[in-house]
């Protein structure tokens, strides 16, 4: 009986632990299968953790990769809180005495419960690593960039510049931000029980650089431009000045430049308008500068020689009860020779109310590019001010071909001198040379392209012949020229229009030109806004920076003076009539007149 009892007894321990046993395995299959993947995941949150890597920004160049903008090696400063052997308040005073952070914000950081912080990011390298050496524990230094550029204030407003988050906001930085822009990877790594990184990082994936730009900007030649623009308005004080030369055969820009400018290194204080690319947006009336191209569509048409003559009114012309003045001169009987040589607004003019017509003109403007954007690419450019025909009032047909009434972007003006330095046909400006895949070395590049054909090649081949005559001492730009080339140009001084009329007080002074002239190695215009001292006229303002700034860069090119220099009375020797037939478009447009 006792040892029946004894069974008993072992039974049920038995019983007892192999139900033990048994929820015991119960609950560890239910921890290894059934909630594996749910723990697994807990634990991988609390031992592992992911950072984001980024590659860098892509770098811009001038034409021959000279750097203009690039990034500079840096550190970002992070904190780990938890991790601090001082007191919060104590690392918030230090850290913001080091980087120049207010203690406040740094503390209020500090509060947050987030395992990492950043501190301050783009600290200069000397600075980060006089911050190491203090052997402050929970700090963590990460390898960083920032944008520079190294030429300061050189090509800034073309370039352009990034914000806060790095993205472009202006210039090429913004035109091109996609291509520029560096992709993002993620690491995940391994981390102990206090949330410290691990040097075995569990995965790894490579950031993409952005893509490296080039411009068709030629360094030297910036600084030439640049430099004398300063010069320029040092002496004359201008509300603004710019200066932009391109190669009319290619469209390609050499250098664009104006004031004021700004320094992107520098950001303080800096207003939106110090960085906008007024080349591209600021319209003015243009004056004297818009005859070559009113003339050359005469010549197109087949309506004018440059032997013609017209009565230019001893200086006074009243036409549709408006008085019309060559100001300062009182030319008699002029031709179109003279006409361009002494800027004769009478004989420009009457020249488009006797000759061409409304259509005429206004189709004449529109192939020069008028009132358009000149698609050189970026979205804020201005198309300027240039109504139809329609739309004219009885004194267009004798204003806009002396340039009032009209509205034109610095650029549009280069554009058009471009097409008259090379034969009629207008290249498509651009400022972006190639593009260059870091990673897979492809190049992108932007090749020559006719945009169209503005008059033909015998019509622009005669106004160049007249406009050479403008910078001899006879003419108004002689301070243009060049011993040894020959410049072709035009000079402008509009009187601005203000409360309903003209300033007499107010001009834009203006020299647009190319040398050497029968084969040009570069077109360029040089403005001067609202000069306030000493003169305000083109000839005396804008064409001798013309002649500084063309001078140095035919000897920066190396181009050679003429062997020999013809007598002038030889080289500029009338053209009677253009040859052949007017312009297809102009017959057709003629036709409609």
């Amino acid at each position: 009986m006792q040892r029946d009892g004894y069974l008993v007894r072992l039974c049920l321990v038995l019983l007892i632990l192999l139900v033990a046993f048994g929820l015991l395995a119960a609950h560890l299959y239910r921890l290894q299968i059934g909630r594996h993947d749910y723990l697994y995941a807990k634990a991988r949150q609390k031992y592992t953790a992911s950072r984001v890597v980024f590659g860098h920004r892509g770098q811009i160049y001038d034409a021959n990769a000279n750097l203009l903008a690039g990034n500079l090696a840096c550190r970002d400063v992070l904190a780990e809180p938890r991790n601090f052997r001082l007191p919060k308040d104590t690392m918030a005073t230090l850290l913001g005495y080091s980087l120049g952070v207010p203690r406040e914000v740094l503390a209020r950081r500090f509060a947050s419960p987030r395992i990492e912080i950043p501190v301050q990011r783009q600290v200069d390298i000397t600075a980060a690593e006089k911050l190491r050496a203090r052997n402050l524990k929970g700090l963590r230094f990460v390898d960083s960039y920032r944008r520079y550029y190294p030429k300061g204030p050189l090509c800034a407003n073309l370039i352009g510049l990034l914000d806060a988050d790095g993205m472009g906001v202006s210039g090429v930085e913004a035109l091109l931000d996609p291509q520029l822009r560096p992709t993002t990877a993620k690491t995940t790594f391994e981390r102990d029980r206090k949330g410290r990184p691990l040097d075995n990082p569990a995965a790894a994936a490579e950031p993409r650089n952005g893509a490296d730009v080039y411009l068709t900007i030629d360094e030297p030649i910036q600084s030439i431009v640049e430099e004398e623009l300063a010069l320029m308005v040092e002496k004359h004080r201008p509300r603004a000045a710019y200066a932009v030369m391109a190669s009319p055969r290619t469209g390609a820009i050499l250098a664009m430049a104006q004031y004021p400018s700004f320094d992107a290194n520098h950001r303080d204080g800096l207003q939106p308008e110090q960085y906008q690319n007024r080349v591209l947006t600021e319209g003015f009336e243009p004056g004297s500068v818009m005859k070559a191209m009113s003339i050359a569509g005469a010549l197109d048409f087949g309506v004018v020689r440059l032997d013609d003559t017209f009565d230019c009114e001893d200086g006074l012309w009243v036409y549709r009860g408006k008085t019309l003045r060559d100001s300062g001169h009182k030319y008699g009987v002029l031709s179109v020779w003279d006409i361009v040589q002494k800027s004769s607004n009478i004989g420009t003019a009457k020249i488009a109310v006797e000759r061409m017509g409304e259509n005429r003109l206004y189709q004449t403007l529109k192939r020069f590019g008028f009132g358009q954007p000149t698609g050189i690419g970026f979205a804020d450019e201005a198309p300027g001010i240039f109504r139809p025909y329609l739309r004219w009032d009885g004194l267009s047909l004798s204003r806009f071909p002396i340039g009032q009434g009209i509205l034109v972007t610095p650029l549009q003006l280069v554009q058009a001198y471009c097409a008259l330095a090379n034969g009629g046909q207008m290249m498509q400006l651009h400022v972006i040379d190639r593009v260059v895949d870091p990673k897979t070395g492809i190049v992108e590049k932007t090749e020559p392209k006719v945009r169209r054909t503005a008059c033909r090649p015998e019509a622009a081949r005669q106004m160049v012949q007249a406009l050479k005559r403008v910078t001899l001492p006879e003419g108004t730009a002689p301070r243009a020229a060049i011993p040894g080339y020959e410049v072709a140009g035009k000079t402008g001084t509009a009187q601005k229009f203000k409360d309903g009329t003209y300033d007499n007080g107010l001009y834009v002074a203006s020299f647009v030109g190319f040398t050497p002239a029968d084969n040009p190695a570069f077109v360029l215009l040089v403005v001067a806004d609202e000069p306030t001292e000493n003169g305000y006229y083109g000839g005396t303002i804008a064409a001798p920076v013309f002649g500084r700034i063309a001078a140095k860069t035919l000897r920066y090119l190396q181009v050679a003076p003429a062997a020999t220099h013809p007598a002038v009375e030889q080289a500029l020797m009338p053209v009677s009539a253009v040859e052949g037939e007017p312009h297809a478009a102009a017959q057709a447009i003629a036709r409609v007149r």
